[in-house]
């Protein structure tokens, strides 16, 4: 079909673009072998990730940082063997700043207090998008030690009696068991409902099955199996497995001195 004059003058000024720019790119300099549409497929989810990388930006306030969050749902299984390389994430638009703390330090607000109010923040902010922050990337961001951060995170937890999601407690990566025996607690002795759960612990529901899941497994196994034959049998590995027994344990003697 004959293009007409208008479309002749007018059409290539839409490839004067970096779409196009990134196609010769990948011919010229790559010598990339694949097909005009592989190509441009391929461009265009890269265009698309530089999109979301940029676009929150759009929406930053005063006060505000653009922070990469660990997504708190991974294609492959999250545990210490998959690398941060492997992991993925997505940038999150966090509050460092803002205007309720400037009034506190007015007031008179103690700095340990406020800090803990930040850190409680920035982590509830990557939740709803998703994500996830390291006490490290708290660390990072408000230039205190990581082990600074653990500590006020467990005084506000303790404070408001909440649980704060990191990603340590997310993935199964930090070395305490914590989350994962008040989860538990709250299931197999006070009763509440997985929903109950979720709001006051701000886990997935998912994760929150997951642990009732192999804690049940782990429980129906340890009268007949040793610990590395759990181990073989259910693919978790020893140290998760000898976490679970030790919540049994704990979780037994407290419906004992209880009566339940």
């Amino acid at each position: 079909m004959k293009k007409s004059s208008a479309q002749a003058r007018y059409g290539p000024h839409l490839h004067r673009n970096l779409q196009t720019r990134l196609i010769h790119r990948f011919r010229d300099k790559y010598r990339f072998l694949g097909g005009e549409e592989i190509t441009r497929f391929i461009v265009d989810d890269i265009l698309k990730l530089v999109d979301e990388d940029y676009r929150p930006r759009e929406m930053m306030k005063k006060g505000q940082i653009l922070w990469d969050g660990v997504k708190i749902k991974q294609k492959r299984k999250p545990g210490r063997s998959l690398t941060m390389k492997e992991t993925e994430t997505i940038p999150v638009v966090l509050t460092l700043v803002s205007e309720e703390d400037i009034k506190k330090y007015k007031r008179g607000t103690s700095i340990r207090e406020i800090r803990k109010d930040i850190f409680e923040r920035i982590s509830k902010e990557a939740n709803e998008r998703g994500t996830v922050l390291n006490h490290c990337d708290i660390g990072l961001l408000t230039c205190q030690a990581s082990t600074v951060v653990g500590r006020y995170l467990k005084e506000r937890e303790k404070e408001k009696n909440i649980q704060i999601l990191t990603r340590g407690k997310a993935h199964d990566l930090g070395s305490g068991v914590t989350h994962k025996a008040e989860i538990l607690r709250m299931g197999k002795i006070h009763k509440y409902h997985v929903l109950e759960i979720k709001r006051r612990t701000n886990h997935s529901v998912e994760a929150i099955e997951r642990y009732n899941r192999d804690f049940d497994r782990i429980e129906m196994l340890m009268p007949k199996l040793s610990v590395q034959e759990i181990v073989f049998v259910t693919g978790l590995s020893e140290h998760l497995v000898k976490e679970y027994i030790r919540l049994k344990q704990e979780l037994d003697s407290e419906r004992s001195e209880s009566g339940g």
